[in-house]
């Protein structure tokens, strides 16, 4: 085709495929322009130079990136300002599709030229949302559309089911011989020179794997006329955004008596929680996913490991999966506003147990439902566990904390990333001694009833006696509680006095003496006992570009408060259990001796003693009375 001369002819400078994209500029609409002698000179050849900047960060700190040139021409102030975010290691394919045509035609100010596009695969024109019996012009199976049309309907196609067209074009383009740009460096920037004229895909085809937005597939022209359409540019700048997301982990655990795998029936969970020995602690692991918009950053792993501290056991059968669009679904675990929900049945993730770890790990069919339709969604792991009523349970300030890590890798990653977070149970006790006010009791007489006066169930707030189980003299594990008094554990102390009851939940307690050694009294009135948890907060890992040098790998692990315990409204000591401090609940507990009682003789004798004086007092007023009649 020979050369032609144009003045203003409207052609692309590149055709912008997205609403996603930033700084590519979009075409206008393709008019004829009157000849004078600006000449296509198809044998010239042009190059594409892509900056990549991270324009979600860039945004967040606060730069306005409206202000930059979109003309298909460097921009410095935007190299310049956007430095600090460019993004490294991003891979841009690209296919010429179309040949450059130009046709011209005599118009009211003389001949007009304007340029069209040709396309000879009518496989693309479908995937490109082209109609071949629209196009402007038909030569040789070849169908010609102008910049418009070409940007028109690519618009729509990518916004009416964007993730499927991006990967059918990227699918295109690796089947018809795509050519790779070297990966972006460090200041952002790659390009390709030496291109014959023509229309360039040009498709993102990897990506690292916090940037998730993957941009949108767009079209360049080489050449392309400046903006005052005076001119031709074969070397083109441009500058496509791309938006960067990380997958989230957060683990809670109940720290209300009722709640539930199948919801926290609106209460939060939090990072500790207080429990009992024997009780069902429920767990909630949370992660939102990010954005997955093609298959340059498609999940190939997304597998959670679970390790609980020796004091619990996991029950396996209670694992379940819920799928959420809100946060605010998900942090209460409303399971009747999931979107999904997954069952061990489904073969949508698996579960196995080793010792005291759990995997839950989203199987290929998982993945499958998960890439693209869960983007930006979260799921929550919903488990249980049951904790032991061995001294495996640690109590006091140490706790037993309950670590999970989400171990990622995309298809875009040649290694695994990972996040981690941790909640802890708190349990405690009582380390009662019993003393008699003359040494000489037998403490293993005495025998104590516990009740726990705040635990709630549904919501309400009543009295349980605490169950428990005896391991050896003195020594208690408790196992649950009951509101049948008969069902309740008599507590008694061992030859030396002590009782040690393992596997209290932070509440308010009331200690009942029941019986004691003969000779002794009873306590008047029942021991309140006030337990009090310790006070922590968890902060988990943050992802960042690969995550495995992120900076915030690890939990943060704070306490601001240690357990506190009180006994009768007073402060009480709390003792170390192992080389966990504040443990157990410091209680002593003294029973004085009766009043003697006599013996029957005596009783009698005393009772005619004070016979004898109650007879002379009457006598005494009979006669102090007569001798007052006689003054008289």
């Amino acid at each position: 085709m020979k050369n032609i001369k144009l003045t203003k002819v409207i052609t692309s400078i590149a055709i912008a495929a997205s609403m996603t994209m930033t700084m590519v500029p979009a075409v206008s609409a393709a008019d004829y322009g009157a000849a004078t002698y600006d000449t296509i000179d198809m044998t010239k050849t042009g190059s594409i130079t892509v900056h990549k900047y991270d324009i979600t960060a860039a945004t967040k700190a606060g730069v306005d990136t409206s202000v930059y040139n979109n003309d298909g021409k460097s921009d410095t102030k935007a190299e310049t300002d956007l430095q600090k975010y460019a993004i490294q290691g991003i891979v841009f394919s690209y296919l010429k599709v179309a040949d450059i045509y130009t046709e011209s035609k005599t118009t009211a100010n003389g001949i007009g030229v304007r340029v069209l596009y040709g396309f000879n695969d009518t496989n693309l024109i479908g995937d490109l949302g082209l109609d071949t019996a629209s196009a402007e012009l038909t030569k040789n199976s070849t169908y010609y559309y102008t910049s418009t049309e070409i940007n028109d309907a690519l618009k729509d196609k990518l916004e009416n089911s964007n993730t499927a067209t991006k990967n059918t074009l990227e699918d295109y383009i690796k089947a018809n011989g795509v050519k790779d740009m070297t990966e972006t460096s460090s200041t952002g920037v790659t390009s390709v020179d030496k291109l014959p004229v023509g229309l360039y895909m040009v498709v993102e085809t990897y990506v690292p794997e916090d940037v998730t937005y993957t941009t949108d597939p767009f079209m360049v022209s080489i050449p392309s006329t400046t903006v005052d359409g005076q001119d031709w540019m074969y070397d083109i700048n441009v500058y496509p955004k791309n938006q960067t997301d990380y997958p989230t982990l957060d683990k809670k655990v109940a720290d209300d008596d009722d709640y539930s795998s199948e919801g926290n029936n609106g209460h939060a969970l939090t990072d500790t929680a207080s429990v009992s020995e024997g009780d069902i602690a429920d767990y909630r692991i949370t992660s939102k996913l990010p954005a997955i918009i093609s298959k340059a950053s498609y999940f190939t792993k997304y597998t959670f490991a679970d390790t609980l501290a020796k004091g619990l056991t996991y029950n396996k059968d209670s694992v379940i999966l819920y799928w959420y669009d809100s946060k605010a679904d998900a942090d209460i675990n409303d399971t009747a506003k999931a979107i999904a929900t997954w069952t061990q049945d489904k073969n949508k993730f698996t579960v196995t147990v080793q010792d005291n770890k759990m995997t839950v790990a989203i199987t290929a069919d998982g993945l499958s439902e998960i890439n693209p339709n869960y983007a930006g969604k979260y799921v929550v792991v919903s488990y249980n566990a049951t904790v032991k009523s061995t001294d495996d349970l640690i109590l006091g300030d140490n706790g037993n904390p309950n670590d999970v890590v989400l171990t990622y890798s995309r298809t875009n990653t040649t290694y695994e990333d990972t996040l981690k977070d941790e909640a802890i149970v708190f349990s405690y006790g009582i380390d009662l001694g019993k003393t008699f006010s003359d040494n000489n009791g037998d403490a293993t007489k005495v025998q104590f009833v516990l009740k726990n006066t705040s635990r709630k169930t549904d919501g309400q707030t009543a009295d349980y006696y605490v169950v428990a189980n005896k391991a050896a003299d003195g020594q208690y594990h408790v196992t649950g509680e009951t509101t049948n008094a008969d069902d309740a554990t008599v507590f008694s102390p061992d030859n030396n006095g002590k009782i040690n009851v393992y596997g209290l939940e932070e509440n308010s307690y009331s200690l009942t003496e029941i019986a004691t050694d003969k000779g002794y009294n009873l306590l008047k009135d029942a021991i309140t006992i006030e337990i009090t948890k310790t006070d922590v907060v968890i902060n988990p890992s943050i992802a960042t570009v690969r995550g495995e040098n992120n900076a915030n790998a690890d939990v943060i692990y704070t306490q601001n408060k240690s357990a506190s315990s009180k006994v009768d409204t007073l402060s009480a000591t709390m003792n170390d259990k192992g080389d966990s401090h504040n443990a157990l609940v410091k209680i002593a507990v003294e029973n004085n001796k009766k009043f003697p009682i006599p013996a029957t003789g005596v009783i009698g004798t005393f009772a005619i003693t004070i016979g004898g004086f109650a007879l002379i007092a009457i006598g005494l007023a009979f006669a102090f009375g007569g001798k007052k009649k006689v003054e008289e």
